[in-house]
């Protein structure tokens, strides 16, 4: 017979190196499902409530409190245990008056910073550009779609919560703020001094500086986060 369907379980090992667990407590882990994030780049929403938090023990408790409609995901209320989880989504649980915004750590692994109030907006990175019947689309990190917005793959758009609408877009370019999302500064912020063009054996790069220290990452690594300061939490 047939295999039909998703795999709900993964073996802890071949989890997404995002995932900030040991690989040790036990032999599986929840998959995450298709959606506004690939499996490589979240974490199911039941291991958050579960791990992260650590407001419950097993996941047949995280389930109970997500049927519950407790858990919203950037504002909206999510039930699915295994609904994807990514860089900069808000997780809220209002009735126990519990925050987070995800977020990386140093080790590039999602955790989460504590929010005192549950946030109204949220950046999203534009990732594709493309000329549809309807006029030109913008695709964002978190599958995200705007037609008729003027931005650039690179910018940034803070986004109304839970509307999802664009209340401003924030473009990739010298002076403004970064987040970096990989390599050995990942999770640090620090502003855009120049963009330093590839060739065709070397992509093209970003140089940063944070206080006196300057370096290089690729265009890639590279998530606009604001313009004279940070729209989002981060850890430094």
């Amino acid at each position: 017979m047939g295999k039909k369907g998703q795999d709900k379980r993964t073996k802890t090992w071949n989890m997404s190196k995002v995932v900030n667990t040991s690989r040790k407590e036990t032999a599986w882990t929840i998959t995450p499902k298709p959606g506004p994030h690939t499996k490589e780049t979240s974490v199911a929403l039941g291991i958050v409530i579960r791990n992260y938090t650590k407001i419950v023990k097993t996941m047949n408790e995280a389930k109970k409190i997500l049927t519950n409609g407790e858990v919203k995901v950037n504002g909206v209320i999510r039930k699915e245990h295994q609904f994807p989880v990514g860089l900069f989504d808000v997780i809220s649980i209002p009735k126990q008056k519990l925050f987070y915004r995800m977020i990386f750590d140093e080790k590039g692994r999602l955790v989460l910073a504590t929010i005192e109030n549950e946030p109204k907006t949220k950046i999203s990175k534009v990732i594709k550009k493309v000329m549809t019947k309807k006029g030109l689309q913008l695709t964002t990190n978190d599958s995200r779609t705007f037609i008729g917005v003027k931005a650039n793959v690179g910018d940034a758009l803070k986004i109304t919560l839970p509307e999802g609408k664009v209340s401003e877009v924030i473009e990739f370019k010298e002076g403004n703020l970064a987040y970096i999302t990989k390599g050995a500064h990942c999770s640090q912020t620090a502003k855009i001094v120049a963009l330093v063009k590839g060739t065709e054996r070397k992509e093209e790069l970003v140089k940063l500086q944070k206080g006196k220290e300057e370096f290089e990452t690729i265009l890639k690594n590279v998530y606009i986060i604001g313009k004279d300061k940070a729209e989002v939490e981060v850890l430094n």
